[in-house]
């Protein structure tokens, strides 16, 4: 990574909308990278009240996506950490719901090969065909049963 800066933007009903513009690249090979690390309420957020705030980004030349990404109340839910990443794109964050202040910090990255060092490129093998995966680990998990997939954003399963 080659520079790094903090990026922080507070959202309310005066100010709904917040702007990340991407800069121009200095070279041809330097990416940057846009990461969300906290959204949190303010303290003088409405209680009971959601707070709803959007992302808009462009996902291909001809398509954009427009997807929410914290649903925050005043009493219960006061700071997500999404941890959400926006690579090489312009980002606009719209507070969709609720009157807020909600406020958003993060870090801007600028440099080479940004993907994260646990990323894998396509058409790439994560671990070498002489490496054999390592299952050690894993036994403390082999008795372990996974939960059924949720419906309607519910699982059947219980907890003992």
């Amino acid at each position: 990574m080659e520079r790094e800066e903090f990026y922080g933007v507070t959202l309310s009903e005066k100010e709904p909308l917040a702007q990340y513009e991407m800069e121009e690249p200095t070279t041809t090979a330097e990416d940057q990278k846009l990461v969300i690390k906290q959204i949190c309420l303010g303290a003088e957020a409405k209680n009971g009240e959601f707070n709803v705030v959007q992302v808009e980004t462009r996902i291909n030349q001809k398509e954009t996506l427009k997807i929410p990404i914290a649903v925050l109340k005043a009493g219960e839910t006061r700071a997500l950490r999404p941890n959400v990443e926006f690579l090489n794109t312009s980002v606009t964050f719209k507070l969709i719901q609720g009157t807020g202040p909600v406020h958003m910090y993060g870090q801007n990255l600028y440099g080479q090969n940004l993907y994260g060092e646990n990323s894998v490129e396509y058409g790439e093998v994560p671990w070498s065909e002489n490496e054999e995966m390592d299952d050690e680990d894993d036994d403390e998990y082999d008795e372990e049963v996974s939960p059924p997939p949720q419906t309607n954003g519910k699982n059947g399963h219980k907890r003992k």
